[in-house]
């Protein structure tokens, strides 16, 4: 495998995330709907095949997103420098965001799990309530990854500053939605991760391609060494 295709793959990997989310999500949406969370769990066991592709679709958007947010990490890191801190700021915050979703649907999949014995409704609720608390509470690390990338695409011109702009915007956006949404329960305050996917998919189109342009990824020469001082 050549460098250039594994730079491709890694400056893709946003578009993929955001295809199979959009598409879990979907399969997600036709199975649930408006009903009632014990309701839906007990759906969901029975329909075990559509579960499963479901779910085995938002693990690989999971794991999609992390090889964008390492990509990511690298772009940033060249143009931030060597002793520069808010490329890792944008790694760990996006990592971090991934963390508190994978734990919330922990009590989604026992849910499931437990359904078909019966589950109370007041459980069932308040499993699916830690679940949709998780979402909101991701807001705040992914502010921070766009937060750090925005500076570092504004001042070091490591994404065209538009999207760097772009990102400035979403994070406050997002740090307002987090607030509103896990303290107040209001459902609407989830549209800005909307157009977090949006950022993430024009970015990862962006990084497609600069793949083999001067100053991306793939360097068809290694740098040079540093001088040693006498």
């Amino acid at each position: 495998m050549s460098d250039r295709l594994v730079q491709r793959f890694g400056a893709a990997s946003g578009i993929v995330y955001v295809v199979l989310g959009i598409v879990a999500g979907s399969i997600k949406d036709a199975g649930e709907a408006s009903t009632p969370p014990a309701q839906a769990f007990a759906q969901a066991a029975a329909d075990h095949t559509t579960s499963t592709i479901g779910s085995s679709l938002t693990l690989l958007a999971f794991l999609a997103f992390l090889c964008f947010l390492s990509y990511l990490y690298g772009v940033l890191r060249r143009a931030e420098g060597e002793y520069g801190w808010l490329a890792a700021a944008a790694f760990g915050g996006g990592v971090m965001s991934e963390a508190i979703k994978l734990a919330s649907g922990a009590p989604i999949f026992a849910a499931i799990h437990r359904a078909s014995a019966g589950l109370e409704p007041q459980i069932a609720q308040t499993l699916q309530d830690i679940n949709d608390a998780s979402f909101f509470l991701s807001f705040f690390p992914l502010a921070v990854l766009l937060g750090a990338a925005a500076i570092v695409a504004i001042r070091y011109g490591a994404l065209p500053r538009w999207l760097g702009w772009m990102a400035a915007v979403l994070a406050v956006a997002l740090l307002g939605g987090a607030i509103v949404g896990a303290f107040y329960w209001v459902e609407e305050a989830g549209l800005p991760f909307m157009l977090f996917l949006l950022w993430v998919l024009v970015t990862s189109i962006v990084l497609v391609r600069r793949v083999g342009q001067p100053g991306s990824a793939v360097s068809s020469a290694p740098a040079p060494s540093p001088p040693i001082a006498s």
